[in-house]
C-alpha cells in the first residue's frame, strides 16, 4: 500500500507537469498573452514580457499555465522575466521562421530541451542545435546546463516536433539546407537519442529555405512550406509515421500567384490552413484527401485585410494569426470548412505591444488514438451532470488520473462527474500509465458541462446623425456547430433574427440594446444588454483659468458626449475622462473633444493662465495611497531654476529616492513597499538662471 501511495503521488506529479504547458505565451516586442481566464474566454494580454523577437520563439508554462521561462532563439528569460543562468548567448536567431522549440524530456517535470535552428541572415552558419534547462536549479527558477550542442550544421529556418505514436516520446524534425533530406531525432525518457531517422523525399530546394513545418494532431501529416517559391508558388505534404519517424509520399500542392508562408492543422487534423503572406487570403485545403489533385481542389479562400506570417493553434483549439501588428486575429472553428470556420480580424488586443511576425512554438501534443483516450455523455444538461469513460490498452496494471479542469480529480476508469458551474466550457485531461512503462499519456478535450455553452456579446457601429447602427455579434458558442437562435431587442419597440442585423434608429435618445442567444435548453441560454448612446449634444468647457504655479485645477465638460480626448496631455491626471485634474506649470490651452456612441463630435477648449513662482517651495506633509490626492511630494519652483537633483531620505539616512526629472516626485515607497508614516529629511540642488548652485534642506512628514 505504502508504494502504491508512492507511485499515485509521482503519477499526480508527473501530470502537472504536463498540464497548461503552453498557456502563457511570450512572443515579439515584448508582447504576451495568458489563456489562463478560464473557459471559452478570450486570452488577455501581458505587460511584463521583456522578449525581442522578429519571427519564431517559444514558451513553456508550469502545471497551472503560469510561464516557466521563454526565448527568443538567443537568449532564455526565466520566469522573473530576467536573464536564465547561462541563458546568453544561444545560437538561433531572432529572425528565424522557427527559431526555438522547447520540448519537457518526459518521464520528468525539471529537464526541458531548447532546440534552435540559425537565420539566412546569418547564412545558417550555427546549425540545428539544442541547450538544456534544468529547473531546480537557481532556486527554480532554472540554468542552463547543458549549451549549443550542434544537432546538424545543415540548417533551414524551419523547425518542429510530434508526439510519438506511443504518446509519450517526441520527435523533433528539421530538414536540411538546399536538399530533400529530413531527419528526426527521437526524444525519450532517457533523454535525446543520438542516431536520426533520415528520410529523403520530396523536392530538392535551393533557395532561402525559408517557411515553415507543422506536423497534424493526429501525428499523420507535415507540412512543409517554402517562401519566397523559388520554383513556383507551392508548399509540400508528406506522410508521416509516428511510430517510425518515416516521412514518405510527398506531395507539392501548387496554385499561382500564392504566395505560401506558413501552415497550421485544425484540430481535428482534417483541415490545413495556409498563409498567403504577399497576398491578402488564407487558404483552407482537406490536406487529407488521397490525391494532390484532390488536396488542391478543396481549396478555399478565405479573404483578409492582409497577409499573414505568424501562424499556431492556442490551448483553446482555436488558431491566431500574427501580421506585425498590437493585434492578433482568430479562426474560432478551425474544424469547420469554409467561411463557418469564422476569421475574425484583428480580435484579440496585445496591450499595444507589436506582436512582429511570429507566434511561440509547441508541441504537437494531442495524438488521435483510439485505443488510450476517454468519451464522455452528458447525463444532466441544466445540472452540468456527465459519464467519462476512460479507453486504454497499455501492458501491466494501468493507473488513470482526470482532472476536470474545476480544481477536482478523479483515479477511476470511467468516473461520473458534476460540474459547477454548468454553463462552462471545461478543459478535461486523462492520464494513462502504465506501471511497466516509461512516462504517460495524456489525452485532453474541451467539455461543455451541460452538453453547449453560450455567451452573448456583441459590439456596434452607429453613424452620426443618422439613427444608423451595425451590430456585430461577438458570441462564444461552444461547439461551433451548434444550432442557436439569436433575438435581438434594439429598445425602441423593434427586434431581429438576423446574427449580425443593421437597424435604423428613429430619433435622438438613449436605448437599451439586448442581445438573447436561444439554445433549446432555458438553463443554457443567456443574454446581454448594453446602453447606446445616440444624443447629438453640444459641449462646453470651463471658462478660462488663473492659478499660481503649483496649484491645480479641475477641469470638466458638460452638455453630453460618452467618450473624451483632451490635448495636449501634458500635466493631466487623466487626459480621457470627462474631469481631469490639471496642474500646468505654464500658460497653457487645453482643447477638449467629445463623442458618443453614434459618433458625433463636439469640440471645446479652456485657457489656463499660470501665475510663475519667484522662488522654491516644498510641501510639508503628504498623504501617499494611490487615491489620486496629495499622493507625491516634490519641489514647486519657478521657471528660472533648473533641478539638478532631489533627494529624500529616512531616519537611517537611507536614500529611498532621487530625481533630476522637474515634474517627479516620490510616492511614498521604498523597494516596491510603501514607507511608514513620519518625518522624512528633503534636499534640493537646483541652478539658477546665471549658473549659480543653490541648495535647500527640510523635513516632508508622510501621513497615512
Amino acid at each position: 500500500m505504502k508504494n502504491l501511495s508512492f507511485l499515485i503521488s509521482l503519477f499526480l506529479l508527473l501530470l502537472q507537469a504536463r498540464a497548461q504547458q503552453f498557456n502563457t505565451w511570450y512572443f515579439g516586442a515584448s508582447a504576451g498573452l495568458s489563456f489562463n481566464a478560464g473557459g471559452l474566454t478570450l486570452p488577455h494580454a501581458l505587460a511584463d514580457g521583456v522578449n525581442t523577437c522578429y519571427e519564431g520563439n517559444a514558451s513553456i508554462s508550469d502545471a497551472h499555465g503560469n510561464i516557466l521561462f521563454y526565448t527568443n532563439g538567443t537568449t532564455i528569460y526565466n520566469r522573473s522575466h530576467q536573464l536564465m543562468a547561462n541563458g546568453d548567448n544561444i545560437l538561433g536567431h531572432i529572425s528565424a521562421v522557427q527559431s526555438s522549440l522547447i520540448i519537457p524530456m518526459p518521464n520528468t517535470d525539471s529537464i526541458f530541451y531548447v532546440f534552435t535552428c540559425d537565420a539566412v541572415e546569418n547564412n545558417f552558419a550555427n546549425g540545428y542545435r539544442y541547450s538544456i534547462v534544468n529547473m531546480k536549479h537557481d532556486g527554480g527558477l532554472g540554468e542552463v546546463v547543458t549549451k549549443n550542442v550542434l544537432l546538424d550544421p545543415s540548417s533551414t529556418e524551419r523547425l518542429t516536433a510530434a508526439r510519438h505514436a506511443n504518446g509519450i516520446d517526441v520527435w523533433i524534425i528539421i530538414n536540411e539546407r538546399n536538399s530533400n533530406i529530413f531527419k528526426a531525432w527521437l526524444m525519450t525518457c532517457t533523454g535525446l537519442q543520438p542516431t536520426p531517422v533520415v528520410s529523403p523525399v520530396g523536392t530538392i530546394l535551393s533557395f532561402e529555405d525559408l517557411g515553415m513545418m507543422k506536423v497534424s494532431p493526429d501525428g499523420k501529416q507535415l507540412c512543409q512550406t517554402n517562401f519566397p517559391d523559388a520554383a513556383g508558388n507551392f508548399f509540400q505534404l508528406f506522410d508521416f509515421d509516428n511510430a517510425t519517424g518515416i516521412l514518405s509520399n510527398a506531395r507539392a500542392i501548387s496554385n499561382p500567384a500564392s504566395g505560401y508562408f506558413s501552415c497550421e492543422y485544425s484540430p481535428d487534423s482534417k483541415l490545413l490552413y495556409v498563409t498567403r503572406a504577399l497576398e491578402s487570403a488564407i487558404d483552407q485545403f482537406e490536406s487529407k484527401l488521397g490525391s494532390a489533385t484532390a488536396i488542391r481542389s478543396s481549396r478555399v479562400t478565405i479573404p483578409v485585410s492582409y497577409g499573414f506570417y505568424g501562424i499556431q493553434s492556442g490551448p483553446d483549439r482555436k488558431i491566431y494569426l500574427n501580421r506585425h501588428n498590437y493585434t492578433l486575429s482568430v479562426i474560432n472553428y478551425p474544424n469547420i470548412k469554409g467561411p463557418g470556420c469564422s476569421f475574425e480580424l484583428d480580435r484579440i488586443s496585445l496591450g499595444n505591444r507589436d506582436g512582429a511576425l511570429g507566434l511561440p512554438s509547441a508541441i504537437n501534443d494531442g495524438p488521435a488514438d483510439p485505443y488510450n483516450n476517454f468519451d464522455f455523455t452528458v447525463i444532466d444538461s441544466c445540472n452540468g451532470v456527465v459519464q467519462f469513460n476512460g479507453i486504454g490498452n497499455l501492458s501491466g496494471g494501468i493507473q488513470w488520473l482526470w482532472d476536470f479542469g474545476d480544481g477536482t480529480t478523479s483515479v477511476l476508469q470511467s468516473p461520473p462527474h458534476t460540474f459547477t458551474p454548468y454553463n462552462q466550457v471545461y478543459q478535461v485531461k486523462l492520464t494513462i500509465k502504465s506501471l511497466s512503462a516509461c512516462g504517460y499519456l495524456e489525452r485532453t478535450k474541451s467539455i461543455a458541462a451541460g452538453g453547449a455553452f453560450s455567451k452573448s456579446d456583441f459590439d456596434f457601429v452607429a453613424k452620426c446623425d443618422s439613427g444608423y447602427v451595425r451590430f456585430i455579434n461577438k458570441s462564444n458558442i461552444y461547439p461551433g456547430d451548434s444550432t442557436v437562435q439569436y433575438i435581438w431587442d434594439f429598445g425602441d419597440g423593434n427586434t431581429s433574427t438576423e446574427k449580425d442585423p443593421v437597424h435604423s434608429y428613429t430619433a435622438s435618445g438613449l436605448y437599451s440594446a439586448k442581445l438573447k442567444i436561444i439554445t433549446g435548453l432555458a438553463c443554457l441560454d443567456d443574454s446581454t444588454s448594453k446602453t447606446l448612446d445616440l444624443q447629438q449634444f453640444s459641449i462646453q468647457a470651463p471658462s478660462d483659468q488663473v492659478i499660481d504655479a503649483g496649484q491645480s485645477v479641475q477641469l470638466f465638460v458638460t452638455g453630453g458626449g460618452s467618450r473624451f480626448q483632451w490635448s495636449p496631455t501634458r500635466w493631466l491626471s487623466d487626459p480621457t475622462i470627462a474631469s481631469p485634474v490639471a496642474r500646468p506649470e505654464d500658460n497653457i490651452t487645453y482643447v477638449v473633444t467629445a463623442m458618443n456612441d453614434a459618433g458625433c463630435i463636439d469640440i471645446d477648449s479652456v485657457f489656463i493662465h499660470v501665475n510663475p513662482l519667484d522662488g522654491i517651495y516644498m510641501p510639508t506633509a503628504f498623504t501617499p495611497g494611490d487615491d489620486g490626492r496629495n499622493d507625491i511630494i516634490r519641489p514647486v519652483m519657478g521657471f528660472q531654476y533648473v533641478l539638478k537633483e532631489f533627494s529624500v531620505f529616512n531616519r537611517w539616512g537611507e536614500r529611498v529616492f532621487s530625481t533630476r526629472e522637474r515634474n517627479k516626485g516620490w510616492d511614498g515607497k521604498w523597494r516596491g513597499r510603501l514607507q511608514d508614516p513620519g518625518a522624512y529629511i528633503w534636499t534640493i540642488k537646483v541652478a539658477d538662471a546665471q549658473g549659480k548652485i543653490i541648495e535647500k534642506k527640510g523635513t516632508v512628514t508622510l501621513i497615512r
